[in-house]
């Protein structure tokens, strides 16, 4: 596949272009009112002539070569449309045609067919059921739906599963001043998919920011593939993922299965990666353009100045629970920011500098020199409004937005402005800040978000690995041979026990005798447990008591569990040291169906569904990775000793988390799920107090 080849045609050919549809009218008009420098052919079975043009009978009687042909037959006449572009040539394919996977099983078989001859052909197919692209620099506008213009041409890439959406795209861009690189719609992704289009951008210079609207993620290992280039290559990658209430498949015994839901999977596989994941539209334009056009700060630490007291406490409520953090300024910048603003002036962060910058066209570029001038500081958002007309003294706001223009250039942080509210600019206040190379972000909300998402992708990028891991021969422990299905909490945990996965001192007891002399040698208190394959939640069937002190509790109890569900095949009943952790975790390993198997850790023990708290990586995992995981969740502050308890291991547990990940990858796709529950968090150490594993 050439998508290179594919997004910058000089000779295109609009295949069934007639007057009456309105794709072919979009088509023509976008080549003809955009800038397109190259050559335009249409190609109809029965018309002579459309929109003024000649119309050729096939692709063979254009005399021409064909670079791209843009396809907006029926269903049944596609494959014969590839056969022509076949003996013509032609290397691209833009293919608006639906009736394919998105119909259903017939459909999937016709595009399976459609993707075979197009790969004997040698032709780079995108689509079908879309609506094309735009190359903004070299002013291509295969789209099928009509743009205004003109095409602002800047650093953002933007793909979307979505066709209509990129006209949407197109228009927050213009009215915002923003500059596109390419938009292109992926549709069915047949052939070349959204994954293909980013690792494109990646390689192309014009490109710094890729935008993705997204539905699923067609190709996850292409995916997994193009976000670690784009990491190394520092290209940002924002997405809006549409799919966060999806009710995912669930594992029928796993807890594991419940906790990592599909989204909640993609969620955590962006954040390891370092892409952003938006809400909406606007946020994700928005959030491109700030990156393109301010890079992004190595921390959160910023210095907000506005032209508003009323924007003070606004920005400060957006920023809380962001990444956005917003210390006061030191006493030397206070007293040079007190010299620079009127007596009623207060210097301090957030900084108002009050009205008098109506008269003091100079003053908010000293006040953010000023606060630059501290060095303690990652970031600086500067809160104005950008011109909507010349104003009552043109001069005076032409030097205002000049010295502003200057300071922003001259920063060496991360310096961006936002407007105060939304709204689209005027076409004075576009061709102002165009000619001085200056972005808003579309109101505080918007600009607040964007530089949160900035943050995320500065820490991210310090993060990254220097070199990509490198693929090693896998192979499960010999002790695993011929074990499938569920295996026993014993079997589960010699398994953990082979990757260096600490256990409890634990004995499996036949009879009541066995258990009382179990206890007498592990020491009370203890734990007994049922162990039966018919009971892989044994807590909830009472198959489980605790803190037994004696022995005649130990026998009372191995008769209670051994019969807390009538019929279950009973193995025997194991008795354990009863530990008391510092906290109750859960950790394990679920197979996620796009992104193989995933490592998560959770708060909880019994509670882990009813707390939700996890976190989730891919594996393989290393000790710092694991310990990210650890600090994301919203309970990490009790593993840090809260209340005048001890401090967990924290060393242990991620020793115990990259070990599961190093056991997924072993085992591959035998491995179906892995509960540890509870996993206990000791003061010296990490136990696993109870383990379940499913294997092919």
């Amino acid at each position: 596949m050439d998508i290179g080849a594919l997004l910058s045609p000089r000779s295109i050919a609009l295949v069934g272009a007639t007057e009456t549809s309105s794709w072919s009218q979009a088509l023509v008009a976008n080549f003809a009112n955009l800038g397109f420098q190259g050559r335009l052919h249409l190609v109809h079975p029965t018309r002579a002539e459309q929109f003024g043009m000649p119309c050729h009978l096939s692709l063979a009687a254009v005399p021409d070569d064909v670079d791209c042909a843009w396809v907006m037959t029926g269903t049944g006449a596609a494959d014969a449309v590839i056969e022509d572009c076949g003996r013509k040539g032609v290397p691209s394919v833009v293919m608006l045609t639906a009736g394919f996977k998105e119909v259903g099983p017939e459909g999937a078989q016709r595009e399976q067919h459609l993707v075979e001859r197009c790969r004997q052909l040698g032709i780079t197919l995108l689509g079908p059921n879309c609506l094309g692209f735009v190359n903004y620099h070299d002013r291509v506008p295969a789209y099928g739906l009509q743009l205004a213009p003109p095409l602002l041409a800047g650093g953002v890439g933007l793909i979307s599963q979505s066709g209509a959406m990129l006209l949407h795209f197109h228009r927050l861009a213009q009215q915002r001043g923003i500059g596109l690189a390419h938009a292109v719609s992926i549709g069915n992704e047949a052939m070349v998919t959204g994954s293909d289009f980013l690792a494109e951008f990646v390689r192309r210079p014009e490109v710094h920011v890729m935008g993705a609207l997204l539905e699923g993620i067609r190709d996850p290992t292409g995916f997994l593939a193009a976000a670690d280039a784009a990491l190394q290559a520092g290209k940002p990658i924002v997405i809006l993922k549409v799919g966060r209430s999806e009710v995912a498949a669930r594992s029928v015994i796993a807890h594991t299965g419940s906790l990592a839901g599909a989204d909640a999977v993609a969620e955590a596989v962006f954040r390891q990666k370092g892409v952003t994941r938006v809400d909406s539209l606007e946020e994700l334009v928005e959030t491109c353009a700030m990156l393109d056009a301010a890079g992004w700060p190595t921390g959160g630490r910023t210095a907000v100045v506005t032209t508003s007291g009323g924007a003070c406490g606004l920005v400060s409520d957006l920023a809380h629970g962001t990444r956005v953090e917003m210390p006061d300024f030191s006493p030397a910048t206070k007293a040079r920011l007190a010299e620079l603003l009127p007596v009623f002036g207060t210097p301090q962060n957030p900084l108002d500098t009050t009205g008098v910058i109506v008269n003091e066209p100079g003053l908010l570029a000293a006040c953010v020199d000023a606060v630059i001038a501290e060095g303690n500081y990652d970031a600086v958002l500067i809160n104005t409004d950008p011109p909507r007309d010349p104003g009552a003294n043109p001069g005076a706001a032409e030097e205002r937005l000049a010295a502003l223009a200057q300071s922003v250039r001259q920063a060496p942080i991360f310096t961006a402005l936002a407007a105060t509210v939304p709204g689209d600019l005027t076409p004075f206040g576009r061709e102002t800040l165009v000619k001085h190379g200056l972005h808003f972000a579309n109101g505080l909300a918007q600009g607040v978000k964007a530089l949160d998402h900035a943050v995320f992708y500065g820490q991210a990028l310090s993060r990254r690995p220097r070199e990509l891991p490198k693929s090693v021969a896998r192979h499960p422990p010999p002790l695993a041979e011929g074990w499938s299905g569920t295996l026993s909490e014993v079997a589960s945990k010699r398994l953990l026990e082979a990757y260096g996965i600490g256990i409890p001192a634990e004995w499996l007891a036949q009879t009541a005798a066995e258990a009382a002399a179990a206890a007498r040698e592990i020491g009370f208190p203890v734990v007994v447990k049922v162990q039966s394959l018919d009971i892989p939640h044994k807590t909830e069937v009472g198959g489980v008591k605790l803190g037994l002190k004696s022995v005649a509790e130990v026998e009372e109890a191995f008769a209670e569990v051994s019969r807390c569900v009538p019929g279950a095949r009973v193995e025997g009943v194991l008795v354990a040291r009863q530990v008391a952790p510092v906290v109750e975790l859960i950790a394990g390993v679920n197979r996620d169906p796009q992104f193989g198997p995933v490592v998560l850790v959770g708060l909880g023990g019994i509670f882990a569904e009813t707390l939700a708290d996890v976190s989730l990586r891919l594996p393989p995992l290393d000790a710092r990775g694991a310990l990210e995981m650890l600090e994301e969740l919203k309970g990490a502050q009790l593993l840090r000793g809260a209340r005048g308890r001890p401090e967990a291991d924290r060393g242990a547990l991620a020793a115990v988390l990259v070990q599961l990940g190093e056991l997924a990858l072993d085992f591959g796709d035998r491995l179906l799920a892995l509960d540890i529950n509870p996993l206990f968090a000791l003061a010296d150490g990490a136990l696993a107090g109870d383990a379940l594993v499913v294997l092919r």
